[in-house]
């Protein structure tokens, strides 16, 4: 009998001591699921000085499109209040916001854009673009910049949101406009990407659920304006041969300008006619955008001749510099000269273009290889080595530099580095496509007033 009692005791040791080991072994599982989830890629773990920068970027970014929601219930005098929002910021000041927006009972659809300050609304009885009054409508950008002001903020972990890496950080939100005495207790919470080191989303919650504002970033520098559609503009251009590639092309040079896809008329003798809506359309622009996007790269030298001489005799270029060699000015500077003497780069070598701009508001251009074409540059780079470089796009020299060993290390060339906005971004059109065929002339087909 005690034998037998032996063995049971000794039976249920070995289940227990069975079912310890697997419990720990799941709680093991457990442990490193639960520790994946809170895991920084390269084990950097982000602090509030990466948080503060993060948003201090979003002044240097072109713009973005936004989803934007936020509410108050009603309590105290506060009356309730709700939003759903969307559209696009395009820094410093334009903005397109539509939606519904509601104060009380009072339920309104907005449908705006507020361009340097000044409002236009449309009105569907005429079907057009008015001016409103100035700051009638909440503005997404400063709304954004508000919430955040406070900072302090504290990272959580590392999480994705709509496919995408992001570290997750607490902070103190500014809800004045919501709770201007913050009995709510609101607590928010950021996500900022973490190959783009810009906020994705911003959401501020609060006790009791009283109070609510988010906004969702995305299509960061798509875009580079927003304008708005007032009247109509029409343009012809003859001589389109490949139409369905060509006005592609030429579509949305316009649109990453910010305006808004045009009607195309193809008509029986071949002319294309693009019917814009647009606040306005420079001539100067036009002419801009319709050329090729063609751009090479040259070694140069300095004018050892009087200007005014090799200006008036380009002859005189070629004899005294070599044959083919060519006067150029930096952007049309004519206190910039400069003399090409040597093709040695073209778009074919190249694969693809970055626009980047600092917190100053000044646009760079960069151009990155094609990797099949890493060994030829490389030759190139050392036959060349701080030689002048000159980037002409369109038979204009745009920039004026050295020839570096950097190029090879960074895979890319600079085509222009701190300029204005009114000078890179046309010219980004251009090139962030391939080309167009040729250069196309255009005519005003019964331009609207």
């Amino acid at each position: 009998m005690e034998q037998k009692r032996e063995k049971q005791v000794k039976c249920i040791k070995n289940i227990w001591k069975r079912y310890f080991i697997l419990l720990c072994f799941i709680s093991t599982l457990f442990y490193g699921c639960t520790q994946k989830v809170g895991r920084i890629k390269g084990d950097i773990v982000p602090d509030e000085a990466f948080a503060d920068a993060s948003v201090a970027r979003i002044d240097s970014i072109l713009g973005f499109s936004y989803v934007w929601k936020f509410g108050r219930k009603k309590f105290g005098m506060m009356p309730e209040m709700r939003a759903d929002l969307s559209g696009k910021v395009c820094i410093p000041d334009r903005i397109f916001l539509e939606g519904k927006w509601k104060i009380g009972n009072n339920i309104e659809k907005i449908n705006i854009y507020s361009i340097e300050g000044k409002e236009y609304v449309y009105d569907k009885d005429t079907q057009n673009w008015k001016s409103g009054a100035k700051g009638s409508f909440p503005n997404p950008l400063e709304q954004l910049k508000l919430i955040l002001s406070f900072g302090t903020f504290s990272f959580i972990k590392f999480e994705r949101v709509n496919k995408i890496d992001c570290y997750l950080f607490s902070f103190k939100p500014n809800i004045y406009f919501l709770d201007p005495t913050e009995e709510t207790k609101p607590f928010g919470y950021l996500w900022i990407s973490v190959t783009e080191k810009l906020p994705r989303r911003v959401k501020v919650v609060s006790e009791k659920g009283i109070i609510n504002w988010e906004m969702n970033l995305s299509a960061f520098n798509s875009f580079a304006s927003i304008t708005v559609s007032l009247k109509i503009q029409k343009i012809r251009i003859k001589g389109i041969e490949d139409r369905k590639k060509e006005i592609a092309l030429i579509i949305e040079r316009f649109s990453f300008l910010g305006y808004e896809k045009p009607e195309v008329f193809i008509e029986d003798n071949g002319d294309v006619v693009f019917a814009f809506r647009s606040e306005k359309l420079p001539e100067s622009l036009i002419i801009d955008l319709l050329r090729e996007g063609k751009v090479e790269f040259y070694i140069g030298t300095w004018p050892r001749d009087p200007i005014y001489k090799l200006k008036e005799n380009p002859e005189l270029v070629c004899e005294n510099y070599g044959e083919g060699a060519k006067l150029f000015f930096e952007r049309g500077i004519v206190t910039k000269p400069i003399i090409v003497v040597k093709r040695i780069l073209s778009r074919s070598e190249l694969d693809t273009f970055d626009l980047q701009n600092d917190i100053l508001g000044k646009y760079s251009i960069y151009a990155y290889f094609k990797t099949e074409k890493s060994d030829s540059i490389k030759n190139i780079i050392a036959d060349n080595k701080e030689e002048p470089l000159v980037v002409v796009v369109d038979g204009v020299a745009v920039s004026i530099s050295r020839v570096r060993d950097t190029w090879l290390v960074e895979n890319k060339i600079p085509i222009v580095q701190g300029l204005e906005g009114e000078e890179s971004l046309p010219l980004f059109a251009k090139l962030r496509n391939e080309p167009l065929e040729k250069v196309y002339a255009f005519s005003w087909d019964n331009k609207e007033e």
